[in-house]
Formats: C-alpha cells, structure tokens, sequence
C-alpha cells in the first residue's frame, strides 16, 4: 500500500516523537540507570551478601 491508499482510509504515519511515546519514553532507560546505580553504589555490600549466601551463612 502506498501513503494515498493508506490516508484514504485513515490510517497517518507515526512521527518520531509518537514513537518514543508509545515505547516508554524514558521510564525504562531511567529504571535501568536507577537499577545500575543503586548496584555499584552499594558493590561492597552486594559482595559480602553474596558470599555469605554462597557459604551457607
């Protein structure tokens, strides 16, 4: 189908900026940088809780 076939029965082309919307915009990319900090900024506490869980503590 080509652009006048599809106007002719409604249908319009996504912009740029309607895409970002419908895909979530930011929120994922910012839950994952949150997800990373909150990892690396607490990395020596992660690591002990790891090893205690590994030797059975």
């Amino acid at each position: 189908m080509n652009n006048l076939e599809l106007k002719s029965i409604g249908v319009q082309e996504l912009d740029t900026n309607e895409m970002v919307n419908l895909d979530g915009g930011w929120f994922w990319p910012a839950a994952a940088a949150t997800f990373l900090y909150n990892i690396v900024g607490d990395w020596n506490e992660n690591v002990e809780a790891f090893k205690e869980g590994f030797n059975g503590n």
